[in-house]
């Protein structure tokens, strides 16, 4: 329980004291980030093996007459070691990217903030406390969306309150019919509505998805995701890849698995429906970031693609089609990760951020294009990076559920990321070599080692997937 409390804490204390300190000690508050994202850390990884190991780590009380409750199972234990982290390479890679931007202190404090809360979710027991959070990471998320505070950056944020509370609306009106039905939000102990009448349910499960699709970017509930990359390189990575989106995928997990079952979902209507949704959205969003020109905006689109890899995975409502989910959230966190960190200094350090404008990108920052190289094969699919597993699982689940054509849709969608990533390596190295190197200073240096590790990392998972496996499997058996 101790391991849990901290682990919770350790952002929210940080970024207090980041507020607190003034804005000329950039030393002592790069310190103080590190100290804190560092121990979260490792108290979530405490967390989460004592999880994996069977033993129950929660804590529980009542607000009023709702039981609430923070209570770690295998599902919420993944998604918490995928954000913490991740959540400390993004904070050694804005030491550096933001050295010499403005309202440092307010950029740090509500990262750290953002931390305990995307926590705060992955732990969630039972529905009251995972919408409290959920919500709670939009108004904390939004400071770091608008941190340039320029028009574009104001007009992002609107749009990401506007979209994010009113999927967060339709989420409450959902748990209040939910409590209505079946007297409990708890997780433990079954799904929700495992004993409810089934009458009503498809309109109950429409709503849920509505609600968290538009922090998991279900196509057409995807506007805002585009325009959040007004936000910070590192921020636009979080969001991207870890906090944001992951805590809607997060969301309909829940729902599937937790709320209703994956057999009642099987019988409803709507549920036979989603993962040809998945798969619409998987499509439209790789081939509209095919015809972007902005970097950020074609690695944006991409992951409105990517997520519904995971939808899809858990639609399927296959065993082997959820574990296809689990390794592709792991693997693609990563990679997409290290996507955005390599396009924050090609920016930084060549002032490109149109792939039009990137010619001999490749010979200022040759380390930062292969790793981006690196990183792009493993969007695609291919061996030996680690996202490989996550779709090969993911082709044996829509098979498995009698949805083949599903498998021929991550073939096509591979095809494309190739078309939508290799332009841009190929591009990069067109036209004059110049002598001057781009990746010289401890700024660059800074921005660079957390993106070679994250690869190092994503290789060793693609060459070796036994490493993740027991999680994947802690996962699928909780729910088989």
């Amino acid at each position: 329980m101790l391991s849990l409390i901290l682990a919770l804490s350790c952002g929210m204390a940080g970024g207090l004291i980041v507020a607190v300190i003034p804005q000329t000690r950039s030393r002592l508050r790069n310190l103080v980030v590190l100290i804190f994202t560092t121990a979260g850390m490792i108290f979530t990884w405490r967390v989460a093996l004592r999880v994996f190991a069977g033993e129950n780590v929660a804590i529980a009380g009542r607000i009023g007459e709702l039981p609430w409750s923070i209570n770690p199972d295998p599902l919420g234990a993944v998604f918490g070691l995928i954000a913490a982290t991740l959540w400390l390479f993004a904070a050694v890679y804005s030491f550096g990217y933001m050295a010499e931007k403005h309202e440092q202190r307010t950029y740090y404090a509500f990262l750290l903030i953002s931390f305990s809360v995307t926590l705060g979710v992955a732990f969630s027991g039972n529905l009251l406390v995972l919408y409290l959070f959920y919500e709670l990471l939009t108004f904390v998320t939004y400071p770091l969306v608008i941190h340039e505070r320029s028009s574009e950056a104001v007009k992002a944020g609107a749009k990401y309150i506007l979209y994010n509370l009113g999927g967060a609306s339709v989420i409450l009106v959902a748990i209040i019919i939910t409590y209505g039905r079946a007297g409990s939000l708890d997780f433990a102990g079954g799904p929700i509505l495992a004993n409810s009448l089934q009458n009503g349910l498809d309109w109950l499960l429409l709503l849920f998805i509505i609600g968290f699709g538009v922090k998991a970017a279900i196509m057409p509930l995807h506007r805002w995701l585009p325009a959040a990359m007004a936000a910070p390189t590192p921020v636009s990575a979080l969001l991207h890849a870890v906090a944001v989106v992951y805590a809607g995928v997060y969301g309909v997990l829940r729902v599937v698995y937790s709320v209703f079952g994956h057999e009642l979902v099987g019988r409803l209507g709507f549920g036979t429906i989603l993962p040809f949704v998945a798969a619409c959205t998987i499509i439209v969003g790789v081939i509209i970031a095919a015809k972007q020109d902005v970097l950020k905006r074609r690695l944006a689109y991409q992951t409105i693609s990517h997520l519904s890899y995971i939808l899809l995975g858990a639609f399927t409502l296959q065993p082997w089609g959820l574990a296809g989910a689990m390794l592709h959230m792991i693997s693609y966190s990563t990679l997409k990760t290290t996507l955005f960190f390599c396009a924050g200094i090609i920016a930084e350090q060549s002032g490109a951020t149109k792939i039009s404008k990137m010619g001999g990108v490749g010979w200022l920052l040759p380390k930062t294009m292969a790793v981006f190289s690196i990183a792009a094969i493993g969007m695609i699919g291919i061996l030996p990076l680690n996202t490989f597993w996550g779709k090969y699982y993911l082709m044996k689940g829509s098979v498995a559920a009698g949805m083949w054509p599903l498998a021929l849709v991550l073939i096509v969608s591979g095809i494309i990321n190739a078309i939508c990533f290799i332009p841009v390596v190929v591009n990069a190295f067109r036209g004059e070599r110049t002598r001057i190197n781009g990746e010289r200073g401890s700024r660059v240096t800074l921005m660079l080692a957390p993106a070679i590790l994250l690869v190092i990392v994503a290789l060793l998972m693609g060459l070796f997937p036994g490493f993740v496996w027991p999680g994947v499997q802690a996962v699928v058996n909780w729910f088989f």
